[in-house]
């Protein structure tokens, strides 16, 4: 999504949420005797980076987004006092912080990097689940180009700086000892795709899902998947919210962490089911997403795996000097 249609979307959410605020003024949980409940409940909007087909409308993809898909989620919210709005798609994470500072969504759902960065650079933004790393990152290069990592050496890398396939990218070349011999070039995906058709750019990480969906219509080999050669770089996301929005709603952690859990549980009953809608959301081939989806989920809402990806983030951040303030992990997460 370009610049213009992000600002664009997140204005028209911005307008929804400003309606439902005048007839809703006092946020409030459900009466329970049923008389205008709905009336009563809170607005939330959430939203995230958006790699979609053009065409598609923005959704959340994972367990959230599949429980509000399902229609699971609209009573798990209420019970928690919430009215789901819907979902602004950004180009990457660092907008989506914005946006929880202005208010104009009240959830993002977004990297572990992007997210450690927020806070790292000392944004009050609580973590409301810190999920278990199982976002798959897959290296690729041009077309006749190297075939292994170390062969980058003297060649141009694109990266999208300051999100979760820039600090893998970074791991990886400085594992093969030619990270220093490397000129790195910030890059958008949509912009990294035709950079690597036309040699622009020798290499690129991009999540799996991606690299599928370039595959499937260019030759381009793969230097290394995360998964097989570097499970340890496997990335995770971070549900943020903004510390004005979580002290009016104390109730918000476990909302979203309860929607999670029933989506995660939707998606392991029928995996073909979720392959198939994120098909029919986003437009990639249910192929590429059963083959990209390593289909790991955690069972709290912050998992231990999670925190130890994101202590691997900061210290990646610190080291360096992306992350002008340490802290401590371990209090990070709000439930």
């Amino acid at each position: 999504m370009s610049r213009n249609r992000t600002l664009a979307a997140l204005a028209s959410f911005a307008l929804v949420a400003a309606l439902a605020a005048c007839s809703t003024s006092e946020a409030a949980t459900p009466s329970g005797d049923g008389s205008g409940a709905a009336a009563e409940l809170t607005p939330l909007t959430t939203g995230g980076p958006w790699n979609g087909v053009a065409g598609k409308t923005p959704v959340a993809t994972g367990p959230f987004g599949y429980a509000v898909e399902t229609g699971i989620a609209d009573a798990i919210l209420a019970e928690h006092g919430f009215e789901y709005e819907g979902f602004v798609g950004f180009n990457n994470g660092p907008p989506v912080v914005q946006a929880l500072q202005t208010g104009d969504i009240q959830v993002g759902f977004i990297g572990d990097t992007p997210a450690t960065q927020a806070k790292a650079s000392g944004l009050d933004v609580p973590a409301l689940v810190i999920a278990k790393p199982s976002s798959d990152i897959w290296f690729l290069t041009r077309t006749g180009g190297v075939t292994t990592i170390d062969q980058l050496a003297g060649k141009k890398v694109g990266l999208q700086f300051g999100s979760n396939f820039d600090k893998y990218g970074r791991a990886v070349l400085e594992r093969a000892g030619v990270l220093e011999d490397v000129e790195l070039v910030n890059l958008l995906f949509a912009d990294a795709l035709p950079a690597l058709q036309r040699g622009d750019i020798d290499a690129v990480p991009v999540p799996a899902t991606t690299a599928g969906i370039w595959r499937l219509a260019n030759d381009f080999p793969v230097l290394s998947k995360a998964s097989v050669d570097d499970p340890d770089l496997l990335a995770t996301n971070v549900s943020l919210t903004s510390r004005e929005t979580y002290d009016a709603n104390p109730e918000l952690a476990a909302a979203v962490w309860d929607v999670t859990e029933a989506g995660v549980a939707k998606i392991e009953a029928d995996h073909d089911a979720y392959a198939q809608w994120v098909f029919d959301a986003t437009g990639s081939p249910v192929e590429v997403v059963k083959e990209a989806e390593l289909w790991q989920y955690g069972t709290q809402a912050i998992d231990p795996d999670g925190l130890k990806t994101v202590q691997s983030t900061l210290d990646f951040l610190v080291s360096s000097g992306a992350a002008p303030k340490v802290f401590d992990v371990s209090t990070w997460g709000v439930e």
